[in-house]
């Protein structure tokens, strides 16, 4: 009787110490488990970090402008179509002035460049309120320069983030390299970049889809868009806004004067027409 209960116990034993080792294996599987799932996780970190960081870095201060770019830092355009413009060949935004403290958020009396262009837009890719803009007055504007008025779009990067990879950069450097490669293209590719505003919703959109919507109106930008060439430009042209106290988009001016975009107001084709008279 002894001898059958010190089998039964020596038993009883023996599954103790399984059930003890199975609990010590899955304590000690989960622990590998959270440790590999911690060390991709901080892998991951590093790598957005490091490719955030080195996007960054890969844009210099100083680049070059297109055969359109002016002096503010816009896409110039005659009869509908990029013409030359007046900016130097090389442009650097940390040489622009600092915006003036004092007049920040009202809007400026005058805007640079307004006795060269009849129509000059302040817009940044990811506005919503010049994706509205865009939607209805890309057609009076089309027309206007193709009746012989000088329209300036001056591209900015207000809404940059790291979410969208700096959409609004990569937007406007699209829209350059357009301009550069496939001029009679461009005015229809950045209505297609603002249209597309209902499909994102600020969520921006990737290069291969910006090369995407070039390629749609003909034109294949995608080593620009690898170089981001114009980049500089783009920077260059949001600094210049900035000194000229440009606060929101979209800012337009028509014959030098400003256009009150609100809902309650005169239309944009009212106004235009109004100004442009004579």
């Amino acid at each position: 009787m002894a001898k059958n209960k010190s089998a039964g116990n020596s038993r009883d034993a023996a599954r103790q110490a399984h059930a003890n080792q199975l609990a010590a294996e899955k304590r000690r599987s989960r622990t590998i488990t959270w440790t590999i799932v911690g060390v991709i996780a901080a892998v991951v970190a590093i790598i957005v970090v490091v490719t955030l960081m080195n996007s960054s870095r890969s844009i210099p201060d100083a680049g070059p402008t297109p055969t359109s770019g002016t002096s503010s830092g816009g896409i110039f355009f005659e009869d509908g179509v990029p013409a030359e413009g007046d900016a130097p060949d090389e442009v650097d935004a940390t040489e622009v002035e600092e915006p003036n403290p004092e007049t920040a958020g009202e809007t400026p009396t005058e805007v640079p460049g307004a006795d060269s262009a009849d129509i000059i837009i302040y817009a940044d890719a990811n506005c919503v309120h010049c994706a509205s803009f865009e939607a209805e007055n890309s057609e009076v504007i089309n027309e206007l320069a193709a009746d012989g008025h000088s329209v300036e779009y001056r591209l900015v990067s207000f809404l940059d983030n790291p979410g969208t990879d700096n959409y609004s950069s990569r937007a406007a450097n699209a829209a350059t390299c357009v301009a550069e490669e496939s001029p009679e293209n461009t005015l229809d590719f950045i209505s297609a970049v603002f249209a597309s505003y209902n499909t994102h919703q600020g969520a921006g959109l990737a290069n291969d889809e910006l090369e995407s919507v070039a390629s749609d109106v003909g034109v294949d930008i995608s080593d620009c868009m690898s170089d981001n060439t114009y980049r500089p430009f783009v920077d260059y042209t949001t600094a210049k806004a900035m000194e000229a106290g440009i606060a929101g988009t979209p800012s337009v001016w028509v014959g030098g004067e400003y256009y009150e975009n609100t809902g309650g107001g005169e239309s944009f084709q009212e106004f235009a027409e109004t100004q442009l008279e004579g």
